[in-house]
């Protein structure tokens, strides 16, 4: 299913590679002069080029296994994937005890690189419908490209989007996050666990609220008891088989969906489902592993 570009090496086995352990950029498809990334086609393509495109945006760690699986994973639906390495143009070491922020005008140089080769893949073409999925670290990124680009159709956010650094402005970040909101128009989807260490329901909420001020249609679901990085198996103190499983199916699900032009114009949905405890208490939630 993935697409090995000529004089690109193939993977290293897994058995030969730790789960977090980040895949070298020499090993992925190259897009243009300072960005790479994995590449998966679906079984078939539309003869038509409008193939439903699919930018997976990899966790903290970089393009790992995981990010593979789960662009394989999408990629089986139906979806041409591309899931772009946001360090690829970064010298490191490997021995980095936690990976560098990126500032938004980098994210958005890998992101337009990934979509202009995704655009380019058989199958595809300008009028392919495009959604990009944020996860973790990178949950804000299709916030960011909707406000910067007219050809998006759907964001999600995969516990992502709503840290505290997210409302923050700097080196990294120069437009405020609700001006980004603001600006962009696509449907939102946002997914969240309660038990999530690096984000809080009040946090969530605000981002709902943004979207809301900005008349955006959104559908938000937080799940009871879930803890950050649910549908990452290879971190068996967070996966949740059942619920990763049901998350994956709702998010393929709103992407059909979106992706079929059904939403009726001149509307805006919202949708916020929640169960949390009444004694909930974000302070106690803890990093699991």
């Amino acid at each position: 299913m993935c697409v090995e570009t000529p004089g690109v090496p193939p993977l290293v086995a897994a058995e030969l590679r730790g789960p977090n352990d980040r895949i070298d950029p020499k090993e992925l498809t190259p897009f243009a002069r300072t960005s790479a990334g994995w590449v998966s086609k679906p079984p078939r393509t539309d003869a038509d080029g409008r193939t439903p495109i699919v930018i997976v945006c990899h966790e903290r760690y970089g393009v790992v296994r995981h990010t593979i699986e789960l662009a394989d994973k999408f990629a089986a639906m139906g979806f041409v994937v591309v899931a772009p390495d946001f360090y690829a143009d970064m010298t490191l070491t490997g021995e980095e005890e936690r990976l560098p922020d990126v500032a938004d005008d980098v994210v958005l140089r890998h992101l337009d690189a990934a979509i202009t080769h995704a655009r380019g893949l058989e199958g595809c073409g300008a009028d392919s419908p495009l959604a990009v999925i944020g996860i973790c670290r990178s949950g804000s990124y299709g916030i960011l490209a909707d406000a910067e680009r007219s050809d998006l159709d759907a964001v999600v956010m995969l516990y992502g989007g709503a840290q505290p650094k997210e409302f923050k402005t700097g080196e990294l970040r120069s437009i405020p996050y609700q001006k980004m909101i603001a600006t962009g128009t696509s449907p939102v989807l946002g997914l969240w666990g309660e038990k999530d260490h690096t984000m809080s329901v009040e946090h969530v909420r605000r981002v709902r609220n943004m979207l809301e001020d900005a008349r955006r249609s959104y559908e938000f679901m937080l799940y009871p008891g879930l803890p950050h990085g649910w549908l990452n198996d290879t971190m068996p103190g967070r996966f949740r088989e059942a619920e990763a499983q049901e998350t994956f199916d709702t998010i393929v699900d709103w992407l059909r969906e979106k992706f079929a032009g059904t939403t009726q114009a001149g509307q805006v949905s919202w949708s916020y489902r929640s169960t949390i405890s009444d004694t909930y208490d974000f302070s106690t939630n803890r990093r699991l592993h």
